[in-house]
């Protein structure tokens, strides 16, 4: 529900324009979101995130009757028969209807584009300093070349990983395929497990498929069904965009084409309900569009504003999308469900029972004059910054299979997924991929760039480049191989074996430590040691520096902890409910660790409180007819802390790096779901009538009415009676439902 109400901008309306109930910052976790409700909700509708009743009917018909509808039908049915036992403010936002589910879709579309936000800050600083002519000279006077370099730029910080092998290179003589996302554990993008089961019915294929979804979406974005395993990794398009509008003296238009052109005004009502009264009031949001996207900055004084925009805006295609995604076949009905452009980004990776793998550098990426630098702001008077269509998807980067029999992107360049020459690079060679696409270019230097060998791109290449046979359990030790070798190689090569003097006998006692380390994030005191030396230090430049730092290191963990000696897992902690863990590996880049763990670390004590990192990991075997899996949460499969799953999987098999087997066919099911997970099965016509339920939801507007008439004081004597009426109406109603459900 605090998804839902996010991504349609009714945050205000329901906790009060000051409080910060979004989830869309990592600091959900510890309370520190940066955006309070109102700036959330104002965000969100100037952006048209939140779906509009038109913009919903343009969903394909069929998805929204057998996706979406049924799923908000699911959750009013659920928060209808716990009435009692739910909070007042979930039940003053029912009932959910299909624009709260649309609207989260476009939500994560929007999030996963969200650079765009921070260009916008970015730009809108410096201009304020230095002026719009000046910002312009800075960072648009050269294009530079297009030639491809293994030079290396800055590591990227987002995380994932993704690797396939073909049946040649695997044990099992199938292909397999790694999954592991690194993402938030709560907030908007948590995980939970889902197995969606449904007969064929008209046109529309069975479905059976297993995986992860973000909570509010109704089908599964990571996962397998009968037939193929998938997997997407953020990759780095250019995604949005900000434009530097000139504005007229009186500020209400904007230069184009060397003419004034009206900017359009909209207002947009923005409801907040009240503090410390209650009641819900309507404040009209005036807002400025031109032709490139919506205003966000407008500076009244220089006459200049910048406007915003991103390339998935109001597009409603990915729900259909996933749903051919889901019930994809082969590859290659998997690649035409992609073509559809509805899902804004992601590296692609597929793997099928019938011995086929591709690779895609997935993208809603309209199309540029490539002589701007678009990860800064461009001049909006010039029409040649104007926005063409998307680029089509047979143009976008992509590998069929490989000579190598594996691929792998964890977050590097689309050229490096497998050993060279490859597709992506001879076709790159050809004909360079726009740097706005590929994002992989540095423009001081003007080239390309390759993974540094401190990412986790570098570290998975290592270790599929040159094997020759792969079993599950290597795809098991892969999803939680810890190893930072390569970083901690660069530092620790740099230290002496001793530094001498009774005043150093610490020093020396960590230098020894860390030089007898076997390079991995597991519970040793060596890890400790490292990650405090190197989360705010360089590589250092020679001896003399490496020493030094490493001392101010020594110094703290004296101070904090009182001795050098301190284990990994005793301050690498998850804090969920009653339950503290510790746990292995360390936080995203550069430590090139396959399976991070990161979260907020607090200084004053020392300790790491993760929160983010490894958020579901998957291996699949793809045998056709009897396919088979492994997976883990971070946490459990659910949020109630009164539940047995609230932390089991982070107890029983997440901390102690292992997967639990999946339970995919409907015989291993019922052979095994009491025994593992306690929980029962049970069909839609056991737990609830359609019918019934039909009859049902549209007495619920009359109670919402008379609950929010009283709060606003307004209630006449014919409301309160229809509110009433519609109560007792509903009660009854309910009663029956309940006498005829089956046991």
């Amino acid at each position: 529900m605090l998804n839902l109400l996010t991504a349609t901008g009714t945050l205000s309306k329901t906790f009060g324009p000051y409080a910060k109930n979004n989830t869309l910052e990592p600091g959900y976790k510890f309370k520190v979101q940066t955006l309070s409700n109102g700036e959330c909700d104002g965000l969100i509708r100037q952006s048209k995130i939140a779906v509009s009743d038109s913009d919903y009917m343009k969903i394909n018909e069929t998805m929204r009757e057998i996706m979406i509808e049924p799923f908000a039908a699911g959750i009013n049915y659920y928060i209808y028969t716990h009435w009692n036992t739910l909070p007042s403010w979930i039940k003053e936002n029912a009932p959910i209807k299909g624009t709260h589910i649309a609207s989260m879709g476009a939500l994560i579309n929007f999030l996963f584009s969200n650079e765009v936000i921070s260009d916008w800050l970015d730009a809108a600083d410096e201009i304020k300093k230095i002026g719009v002519m000046s910002y312009l000279d800075k960072y648009q006077s050269a294009s530079g070349p297009h030639t491809l370099s293994m030079d290396t730029l800055s590591d990227s910080d987002k995380g994932s990983n993704e690797w396939t092998v073909y049946g040649t290179l695997s044990d099992t003589t199938y292909p397999m395929l790694g999954t592991n996302p690194h993402l938030e554990w709560d907030g908007v993008t948590q995980w939970h497990m889902a197995h969606l089961m449904a007969p064929a019915q008209g046109t529309l294929p069975p479905l059976n498929i297993y995986g992860v979804i973000f909570y509010g979406l109704p089908f599964i974005g990571i996962g397998h069904n009968d037939y193929l395993s998938w997997m997407s990794t953020v990759n780095q398009p250019d995604l949005g965009d900000v434009w530097i509008e000139q504005l007229s003296t009186d500020n209400t238009m904007y230069k184009y084409k060397g003419m004034w052109v009206p900017l359009r005004q909209e207002t947009i009502n923005l409801p907040i309900k009240v503090p410390g009264i209650g009641i819900v009031i309507n404040i009209p949001l005036t807002t400025y569009y031109t032709h490139h996207g919506v205003l966000l900055t407008i500076n009244a004084t220089d006459h200049w504003a910048l406007a915003v925009n991103y390339s998935s805006s109001q597009n409603v295609i990915g729900f259909e999308q996933f749903y051919l995604m889901d019930t994809a076949q082969n590859v290659n009905q998997f690649k035409n469900a992609l073509a559809m452009l509805g899902v804004a980004m992601f590296n692609y990776m597929v793997a099928s029972v019938y011995n086929e793998t591709f690779y895609v550098w997935n993208a809603i990426c309209p199309v540029r004059n490539d002589i701007y630098n678009w990860s800064a702001a461009v001049p909006g008077w010039e029409s040649s910054t104007d926005w063409g269509g998307p680029i089509p998807f047979a143009s976008l980067p992509q590998q069929n299979g490989s000579d190598t029999g594996w691929m792998q992107n964890c977050n590097i360049p689309c050229w490096n997924i497998t050993t060279q020459p490859n597709d992506i690079t001879i076709a790159n060679d050809t004909k360079p991929f726009p740097r706005y696409l590929v994002n992989w270019y540095n423009y001081t230097s003007g080239a390309y760039v390759g993974m540094s060998n401190h990412t986790r791109g570098y570290n998975m290449f290592k270790i599929l480049e040159g094997t020759t046979s792969v079993s599950i359990n290597d795809m098991l030790g892969i999803m939680t191989n810890s190893s930072v070798y390569y970083l901690a190689t660069d530092y620790i090569d740099l230290l002496p074996d001793s530094v001498p003097g009774p005043e150093n006998v610490n020093l020396s006692a960590a230098i020894t430590d860390l030089k007898g380390w076997n390079k991995y994030a597991t519970n040793q005191t060596a890890m400790t040691i490292f990650q405090l030396w190197t989360q705010n230090t360089d590589v250092p430049d020679d001896q003399s520096h490496a020493v030094s730092t490493l001392n101010d290191t020594v110094n703290y963990m004296l101070a904090t902890y009182g001795n050098v000696s301190v284990y990994w897992g005793n301050v690498h902690i998850v804090v969920r409910g009653d339950s503290i863990v510790g746990l292995n590996g360390t936080g995203g880049e550069p430590y090139g660790c396959l399976n991070p763990h990161d979260g907020l670390f607090d200084e004053v004590t020392g300790y790491w409180y993760c929160a983010g990192g490894s958020s579901f990991m998957m291996v699949t075997n793809l045998e056709l007819d009897n396919v088979t899996s492994w997976s883990c949460l971070p946490y459990g499969n659910t949020n109630d802390p009164n539940s047995t799953h609230f932390d089991d999987l982070l107890k029983d098999w997440y901390s102690k790096d292992l997967l639990h087997p999946d339970f995919f066919y409907m015989s291993d099911i019922l052979a095994n779901n009491e025994s593992i997970y306690n929980v029962s099965v049970y069909s839609l016509d056991e737990t609830f009538g359609w019918f019934q339920l039909l009859l049902l939801l549209p007495l619920i507007p009359s109670f919402v009415i008379l609950t929010e008439t009283y709060l606003a004081q307004k209630a006449s004597t014919h409301l309160i009676l229809l509110g009433i009426g519609g109560v007792i109406l509903i009660v009854a109603v309910a009663a029956l439902v309940i006498a005829s459900r089956r046991p």
